[in-house]
């Protein structure tokens, strides 16, 4: 993910997301974070993780997108494993966000309304501009719990699915999903404290 001096004190509600357009998805999502980065660096990383959270759930398939970070054992996890781990890895997002955009020095997104279809997938181009920077952000997006929504976000390239998959891969090899969670879990307690 992009790492700009951006703040992110956020959304008191999920945004209102169009969700018949996976353009529009971005669009939304995009925006509700410069809105995170514009509101202050006054509120806590707790306080901006929390409002982060909505929209995280709103626009993106948290459960998918865990699913393809846990890998192979996904197939055999327990249900209530399953659930603490999307549960982590939301919150995880959530922090992450609010780690990454955490400040606002007239950054814009710009988002291209022609999608390219990948199968039943869409991919949405999209780049955040600041003064003197420009990074592509593509957007994987697919149809789930009734609209569009993120699957996966390339930040110049890179597979933000692929990169937390491989860095959790020995945790999740270790002791499966239910380690993983616990370590997400456990670590961004400490950087929520």
């Amino acid at each position: 993910m992009f790492r700009s001096a951006v703040a992110a004190t956020v959304l008191i509600a999920a945004p209102a997301v169009a969700a018949g357009d996976p353009a529009a998805v971005v669009g939304d999502f995009n925006n509700a974070l410069i809105a995170a980065m514009q509101s202050g660096k006054g509120a806590s990383l707790a306080a901006r993780t929390a409002k982060l959270l909505p929209l995280v759930k709103a626009t993106h398939d948290m459960p998918g997108m865990t699913r393809l970070v846990a890998g192979p054992v996904w197939a055999t996890t327990a249900a209530a494993d399953r659930e603490a781990l999307i549960d982590a890895f939301t919150r995880h997002a959530a922090l992450t966000y609010a780690v990454n955009f955490s400040s606002f020095d007239g950054e814009k997104f710009v988002v291209d309304p022609k999608v390219d279809q990948r199968g039943g997938d869409v991919l949405v181009h999209a780049a955040i501009v600041s003064r003197d920077d420009r990074h592509a952000l593509n957007y994987r997006l697919h149809q789930a719990e009734g609209g569009w929504r993120i699957i996966d976000i390339y930040s110049d390239g890179v597979s933000q699915v692929v990169t937390f998959r491989a860095e959790f891969a020995g945790t999740v090899k270790a002791g499966g999903a239910a380690a993983l969670a616990a370590k997400l879990s456990a670590a961004d307690a400490a950087k929520l404290k």
